[in-house]
């Protein structure tokens, strides 16, 4: 696989979740020092690295190879790695690689590599290169949102950050995440029995990529089982939390409640609500566990609950979630909302929200509509990071260059699309109007989850298509 895969593992054995990002920025200045390559590196740590063009290639427009640098770092229940310190550990099977226990970060490490790979292979001719590795990509797309790219001359923008072998992307949908705060008194003492609720076995996913398949979310489906306590009796939080990232749909929650409502009956509505949740997600999850266990009185006299219980319990039920508008005319999501991330801590009820859309005014109402829910109930609002969408050009010289070379290669035509998901391009068009892009890349499978897994075979594939594109002479 030339050298795609070494590079692959060695950023993989440098931490390098959202925001922790010094060490794999630095770890490509090195690079390019090393290969006698120019580079920038900016205030945010995004990195350029320029390879001019080969003998032959001079009067070709430049190529301009993307990717984000940091990664969706989550992991199972009881690995004892910690991703702000630790490398992964990685296994391969059946064609596979993936991380034991944790997200492999093929979004968006496999781009970096390739690039890295493209950049040292000498015996490829191409035009001139200019590589870009932005980073915080997952977490708003700050690193894109504040590069310079007044530097950069080419013209075709090869975004490699898509997930599916044989889609070319070509238009993506625009975001905002939408941080909210309620704060609540820790003040109410005991009155009850006290339980530890943990909702497990959901899949979790892509909060663009795989929101229109109807996944549950943990947040809101423990959300609706609180709101049936408190109907059946007094409920108080002594704690809540779940999911991990905004743009994850999240696979686990859990809440510490306290409740005067008696033994049997509490174990008849769980047992009630679990059937029901199940049945409804029958063909979509596997199986929803509801793993409840008692908290002794000694282990929890000092303490307190919060006073706003059935508060919290109103918001994880009335807002959207999921699909909100499908595309007219045509099968894709329009507009779509995720929570995902739930906290309690000493400020309050925290939570976290990725709503997108590929129409601006649809993202605008339902900022307003989502805001207007959460204000009424007292919470207070944040909006960070908001890009715009990437909108589709039928004149792309780079789309067709794309289309003619896999049906060289594969014998067939590729799906030209879009995708309910954010991708760089679209803030990168905006500050420089002339690039023509399109996104590609390998097949990587539950990305943003521990069961995410890459296809070497297809980043091999991936990787002869784009120096194939690259190498069409227009002059």
């Amino acid at each position: 696989m030339n050298n795609t895969l070494k590079y692959f593992k060695e950023i993989c054995a440098i931490p390098h979740g959202s925001y922790n990002i010094d060490k794999i920025s630095n770890y490509l200045v090195d690079f390019a020092i090393k290969n006698g390559l120019k580079y920038r590196q900016d205030e945010l740590k995004n990195v350029i690295i320029w390879k001019s063009a080969s003998e032959g290639y001079e009067n070709e427009p430049g190529i301009i190879l993307q990717g984000h640098m940091d990664m969706v770092a989550v992991k199972d229940e009881g690995v004892e790695l910690d991703l702000e310190k630790d490398g992964l550990i990685l296994e391969e099977k059946d064609g596979y690689l993936f991380g034991k226990g944790t997200s492999l970060g093929g979004d968006d490490g496999i781009a970096v590599a390739m690039a890295l790979d493209i950049l040292t292979d000498d015996s490829l001719s191409h035009p001139s290169l200019e590589c870009i590795f932005t980073v915080n990509e997952e977490v708003g797309m700050d690193g894109a949102m504040g590069i310079n790219l007044s530097d950069i001359n080419g013209k075709y923008l090869i975004n490699i950050d898509s997930e599916e072998e044989g889609v070319i992307t070509t238009s993506c949908a625009g975001g905002v995440r939408l941080l909210s705060l309620l704060e609540c008194k820790r003040d109410v003492k005991r009155h009850g029995a006290m339980y530890s609720v943990e909702f497990k076995g959901l899949k979790g996913g892509h909060s663009g990529t795989s929101i229109h398949e109807g996944r549950a979310n943990a947040c809101i489906v423990l959300g609706r089982l609180l709101k049936e306590l408190t109907a059946n009796g007094k409920t108080d939080l002594a704690g809540i939390y779940g999911g991990e990232k905004d743009n994850a749909i999240p696979a686990y929650a859990s809440m510490l409640i306290d409740t005067d409502i008696a033994t049997d009956e509490f174990a008849r509505i769980i047992n009630d609500f679990d059937k029901k949740i199940n049945e409804e997600y029958k063909g979509i999850e596997d199986e929803i566990r509801i793993v409840i266990t008692p908290v002794t009185e000694e282990s929890s006299n000092d303490t307190l609950c919060i006073d706003k219980t059935e508060v919290i319990a109103e918001i994880l039920t009335e807002i959207p979630d999921g699909v909100v508008k499908m595309c007219s005319g045509i099968d894709m999501v329009e507009t779509s909302l995720n929570l995902g991330v739930m906290r309690l801590d000493d400020e309050g009820f925290k939570l976290d929200f990725c709503l997108r859309s590929s129409v601006a005014k649809e993202k605008e109402d339902l900022k307003e509509r989502l805001g207007t829910t959460l204000a009424k109930k007292g919470c207070k609002l944040a909006l960070t990071g908001d890009y715009p969408g990437w909108e589709f050009n039928p004149d792309s010289k780079l789309t067709k260059r794309f289309v003619e070379c896999y049906n060289d290669q594969y014998g067939q035509n590729p799906v030209v699309t879009g995708v309910h998901a954010g991708l760089e391009c679209g803030i990168l068009i905006e500050k420089k109007k002339e690039l023509d892009a399109v996104s590609v890349g390998p097949n990587i499978l539950n990305i943003h989850t521990t069961r995410e897994k890459l296809d070497l075979a297809s980043v091999e594939r991936t990787r002869e298509l784009v120096i194939k594109v690259m190498q069409i002479k227009e002059n």
